[in-house]
Parts: C-alpha cells; sequence; structure tokens
C-alpha cells in the first residue's frame, strides 16, 4: 500500500512536470499539480490578450468562471490515525487544500454559529451543528467544481468536520479562487440563497490572499435547477439560471454527477489513515479529470 501510494504521488509530480523545474520538487506551488478544465476560461491560455478591454456584451460573458459548490456525506472517514502518523506526500499540490492552514482556521472559528435557515428546512443548513460525529474525523467532503464541466479545480476539496458548515464551504471556495483571475463569477450551490447573506463579513476573517474585492468582481449566485423547486418562491426567481443573462443553458448539478465516479471507494477511503485518504481521493480526482479531458472532443459533438 506504501508502494502504490509513492508510485501515485512520483506520477502526479511527473505528469505535472515538476522533474524538468530547477526549483525542484520542494518548489511545487499549492494547487500546481491539478489537471484544469480546458473549456474553462484561462487567462494567457484560450483567451485573447484583451480580454478585460473587451466590451461587456455580447461577447464579455464567455469570459465568465462558472463554480458548482457541493458537499458528499457518503466520503466519511474514521479516526484511525492523525497527520503525524500518516501525513500527505503532497502538500496541497492537488485538489485537496494545504491541510495544516485549513485546520488551524477551522480551529481559530471553531466558536462560529451557524445561521439558520429562512428558506425551506434545508437539513444542510439547520443540523450543521448537531451532526452526529462520533467515531469520524470527517463527516464528508466539501468540493467546488467547475459548474459546466464538472471537474474539480485545485485546492478546492477538504473535510467535512460537522456536515455543511459555511465556514469550510467559505475557506474551498475563497481557497480555489486565488487560482482565478476572473472578474466575473457565476457560482451554484443548492443552499446558496443562505449561504451567500453573510459571505462578504465572513470573508473579512480570512487571510488577506483569500480575499475578493467586490468593487472589481461581479459574483452571481444561483441555485442548481434539481435542487430549485424545493425552495420558497422568492428563491425560485431570485436563483434561477433561467431568469438571468450569459448563463446559457447551464443546469448548476455538475458535482453530482461526478460523485458516481468517486462513491464506489467511500469503504476502502474511510478506513485509511488521513494522508493515505487525501493522496488517493487526489489520484482519483485527477483521474476523472484526464477522463473528461480526453471525452471532451465527443461529448461536444454529440450535443
Amino acid at each position: 500500500m506504501r508502494m502504490v501510494r509513492e508510485w501515485r504521488h512520483l506520477k502526479m509530480l511527473k505528469c505535472s512536470g515538476r522533474g524538468h523545474d530547477p526549483s525542484g520538487v520542494d518548489g511545487t506551488a499549492e494547487g500546481e499539480c491539478t489537471i484544469l478544465c480546458p473549456a474553462c476560461p484561462h487567462p494567457g491560455k484560450n483567451l485573447p490578450a484583451d480580454w478585460k478591454e473587451s466590451p461587456r456584451h455580447p461577447v464579455r460573458w464567455l469570459y465568465a468562471l462558472f463554480l458548482a459548490i457541493d458537499a458528499n456525506f457518503r466520503l466519511k472517514h474514521k479516526a484511525i490515525s492523525n497527520d503525524n502518523v500518516d501525513p500527505s506526500l503532497s502538500r496541497g499540490w492537488g485538489y485537496f487544500v494545504e491541510e495544516e492552514a485549513y485546520k488551524s482556521f477551522l480551529h481559530s472559528s471553531a466558536d462560529c454559529v451557524q445561521e439558520k435557515s429562512t428558506c425551506s428546512s434545508h437539513n444542510a443548513v439547520n443540523m450543521a451543528d448537531t451532526k452526529n460525529n462520533r467515531g469520524l474525523a470527517a463527516t464528508g467532503l466539501g468540493t467546488v467544481d467547475c459548474a459546466r464541466h464538472n471537474m474539480k479545480r485545485p485546492n478546492a476539496v477538504g473535510d467535512l468536520q460537522k456536515g455543511e458548515k459555511y465556514i469550510n464551504m467559505d475557506y474551498l471556495f475563497l481557497s480555489t479562487l486565488r487560482h482565478a483571475v476572473l472578474d466575473t463569477l457565476n457560482v451554484s450551490y443548492n443552499i446558496a440563497c443562505q449561504w451567500h447573506k453573510n459571505l462578504w463579513h465572513h470573508m473579512s476573517a480570512f487571510p488577506l490572499s483569500m480575499q475578493l474585492s467586490q468593487a472589481v468582481k461581479t459574483v452571481s449566485f444561483f441555485v442548481p435547477k434539481f435542487h430549485l423547486p424545493t425552495h420558497i418562491e422568492q428563491c425560485q426567481t431570485s436563483f434561477s439560471f433561467n431568469f438571468k443573462s450569459g448563463v446559457g443553458r447551464t443546469d448548476g448539478e455538475a458535482p453530482e454527477h461526478g460523485w458516481a465516479n468517486i462513491n464506489p471507494i467511500t469503504s476502502s477511503t474511510k478506513e485509511m489513515g488521513p494522508g493515505a485518504r487525501r493522496d488517493t481521493l487526489d489520484d482519483y480526482f485527477g483521474d476523472s479529470n484526464w477522463k473528461k479531458i480526453v471525452g471532451l472532443g465527443e461529448l461536444f459533438s454529440s450535443k
């Protein structure tokens, strides 16, 4: 099992070109070993040099980043070991956030009280502080994906300790945005109507490198189409993709499809040490992203 982990780790570094960098493996930056979605806008790669000067209409909407936030409570993790005994071989180089900084921030914010939902009775919101976590190091996994092509983003995955708490999801959202410089963000989340209310207030407690500027960012929040009917009537109009220009026929449900690829390994990762679990899931997320890339041509052709 140790050799499997080392092999996966070396393959990740090799595929990321780290062996040819003068700074070596130790110079690897956070999120540098991820496989990026080629259909998302990336300045310097697939956008024109003057994309910032382009008129807002009719092409500016093309330069928006679509994100989808979600949680999976099948990916529980037993308190088998700890990071001192079983550390990860990477330090936030893939899809998981850097664990030490993440846990340190959550510990410093342990006294934050989850606001109750003013919409329908969302268990994800109202039950976050009462989630049964006996014998568990993590009650699930939170992620931020590309909302259109269902690809995991760099530094966008992290463990949940007491259900779907805002503080965890805030961290994952702001963490992955450090790898994006686009001015327009369209964010899909099944409890966006509640989560977005105090996001800017919560953000003031984060490091400056993770804070967004409201003056230069245009952020729109949506509820995925399958989840929307369970919300109150006001949410069904205010957070609908159908009533917003520049978002096409996005449904926002991309992460729900992606869990089908990862759920079969939950019974194995549940019993692993923390480092082995993160390294294994990182490898699976990278494999899923790679398969998406090689299949995009056929997918777009069929659509």
